[in-house]
């Protein structure tokens, strides 16, 4: 039998290997283009839900990617309350593997990867879905992914002005700081949804909410823009998503066992008829994103396995090139 290696990555070390905005952005898009032509597979994440106990839960998403060859598992904790203990919110681990063998190949930190391609998700779906000249952008939340969201849209945007929205004044002030002192763009934190969304072209909903609660309606969205919605529980009133000329998600299936819009589609309201697309048929070039200026166009992405796992191998394959992690001997020839 031959012997088995297991390369592990820590988050410094993801860190550092992780690719630029552009490779980043390309990367994420090929993942969403193989979905869109059905060459991956990927059952919906599944939950382990601890949330009446600690206030989190766990989200365990596998997946395979035939055209890079590679097969995954990313678990990640969600916490609502690990700011109390200077956590991230998020923290996560992807395992990656060889689909032909079931042979374990790579264990890296998640978290930052996390962060990165859910900004790419983000991203890609503003260049195929919002107007090209957005400046504007309203974020509403400051978790981990907020930076990440912010960094991507403005290598693709024109951004001049950043409004900032979260529960909690220190994250959101926290954050317009550091758009400001990294990006360079105009960045205010805002007390409300309503004044971050207001005359926005990008609208990005990224709250951690312990209940439904509408904190964006139909009346605050400009005519032309795009709101991109991810957090776990609805945070948008009811009728919005009815009132947008288009709905896109990032896998239906996905979308019909939790997330963001999933009481609305438990209760039978919101339906397969009323999705114009999943953004890898409009990455793939199988369906049109905008085709109208003045179009509102609702982008919900849950994020899921085959974007970790297209990124993760990325950095795999260049951690193995530039002999960077810790190798562990997970079974010896002599161990038979």
């Amino acid at each position: 039998m031959p012997s088995i290696r297991l390369r592990f990555l820590s988050r410094n070390e993801v860190e550092a290997l992780s690719p630029d905005a552009d490779d980043l952005i390309g990367v994420v898009e090929s993942g969403l283009s193989a979905h869109g032509r059905g060459e991956v597979v990927m059952p919906p994440k599944a939950h382990l839900r601890l949330d009446a106990l600690f206030n989190g839960h766990f989200n365990i998403l596998p997946g395979y990617v035939a055209p890079i060859g590679r097969a995954g598992i990313k678990v990640v904790g969600d916490y609502v309350d690990n700011w109390r203990r200077d956590l991230p919110s998020e923290i996560a681990l992807l395992t990656l593997y060889d689909p032909a063998t079931g042979v374990p190949c790579c264990i890296m930190d998640a978290t930052s990867l996390t962060w990165q391609r859910t900004g790419a998700v983000t991203c890609i779906g503003a260049v195929h879905l919002a107007n090209p000249a957005a400046a504007i952008v309203g974020h509403i939340g400051a978790r981990g992914t907020a930076f990440s969201n912010l960094r991507l849209l403005a290598s693709r945007f024109p951004l001049r002005e950043i409004r900032i929205c979260s529960a909690r004044p220190a994250t959101r002030q926290r954050l317009a700081a550091r758009v400001r002192e990294e990006l360079g763009i105009a960045a205010h934190a805002v007390e409300s949804a309503a004044e971050a969304a207001a005359g926005a072209d990008i609208v990005v909903e990224a709250t951690r909410l312990t209940r439904p609660e509408p904190l964006l309606f139909e009346k605050d969205l400009a005519p032309g823009s795009l709101l991109v919605t991810y957090g776990w529980i609805r945070a948008v009133d009811e009728r919005l998503p009815f009132a947008m000329d288009r709905l896109v998600v990032d896998d239906w299936e996905q979308c019909t066992h939790g997330g963001q819009l999933h009481d609305l589609i438990a209760a039978g309201r919101l339906q397969r008829h009323h999705i114009h697309a999943e953004i890898g048929e409009i990455t793939c070039g199988k369906l049109a994103g905008r085709q109208d200026a003045q179009q509102r166009i609702l982008f919900w992405h849950r994020g899921f396995a085959v974007s970790d796992i297209v990124l993760g191998d990325w950095i795999f394959r260049r951690a193995e090139t530039q002999s960077v992690g810790t190798v562990h001997r997970l079974l010896d020839a002599q161990d038979e």
